[in-house]
């Protein structure tokens, strides 16, 4: 059975959070990958797509992704375009018909909308584009074309949470040197390793741009094996690539 999460502050919009459950895909892409390249066969991934796009009350060929690259880059999205034919991290429409797909297996899978505007937004959040600006940058482009700042509303999906995503010195410095308020979310233990908190620094940021209405769902795909992929657990194991959950919103 295809499962997948929603959000109340998002409940006047259709999205989900899909899990990796109800697909046909199998071994360490099983069973619902949408991300199609590597090892999953692109006839299963078409199929779980479509599981996905019936769900949403949508024709598979109006589910949009992008070719993500971890950038801080936001597409706006005017017309249906080839699945991954675009590069970029982040995606806004005010077009109705249209659902906003992002994929992922670790990174966290931010959904926003304003519903009085009728615009939306999806973005793939890992740290790399969180520190480049990817939340800031999709804030600003919904308010490009007509969204208010106190319309947004944010839903943050399942990624890896603090408890499980350990960071180097490197990592630390490199957020710390640029914004010493980031503090608050590296933890370190008993045996000096660092830990990052990358939902709660995505609230935290939105927060400074005055988006205050926000869910996260704290959901953990490193540590939930049976309902999430995660890379970092896989390359762990020594079990090379794995499939990547797909969320969505259409407005």
């Amino acid at each position: 059975m295809t499962k997948y999460l929603t959000s109340q502050v998002l409940k006047n919009f259709k999205h989900g959070f899909f899990s990796r459950t109800g697909g046909v895909s199998i071994n360490e892409f099983s069973s619902l990958n949408c991300k199609y390249g590597g090892d999953d066969k692109k006839s299963k991934v078409i199929l779980n797509r479509t599981f996905v796009s019936n769900l949403m009350g949508i024709k598979a060929s109006n589910l949009i992704t992008l070719n993500q690259i971890h950038s801080s880059d936001v597409i706006r999205i005017k017309k249906k375009i080839e699945p991954d034919d675009i590069e970029g991290d982040s995606m806004i429409t005010s077009k109705e018909g249209i659902c906003l797909g992002i994929l992922t297996a670790d990174c966290a899978p931010v959904l926003f909308g304003d519903f009085e505007k009728k615009i939306i937004g999806a973005a793939h959040v890992g740290w790399r584009g969180l520190y480049a600006g990817i939340v800031e940058n999709t804030i600003e482009s919904m308010i490009q074309i007509g969204a208010k700042i106190h319309n947004i509303c944010v839903a943050i999906g399942p990624c890896i949470q603090k408890n499980n995503y350990e960071v180097g010195i490197e990592f630390y410095d490199k957020f710390i040197n640029k914004d010493n308020e980031f503090k608050r979310f590296f933890f370190k233990d008993n045996n000096k390793k660092i830990w990052f908190d990358l939902s709660g620094t995505i609230s935290f940021k939105l927060q400074l741009f005055g988006v205050y209405n926000i869910h996260s769902l704290n959901k953990c795909t490193f540590s939930d094996k049976k309902n999430y992929f995660s890379f970092r657990r896989n390359q762990k194991n020594k079990l090379g690539d794995c499939g990547r959950m797909i969320s969505t919103i259409k407005i």
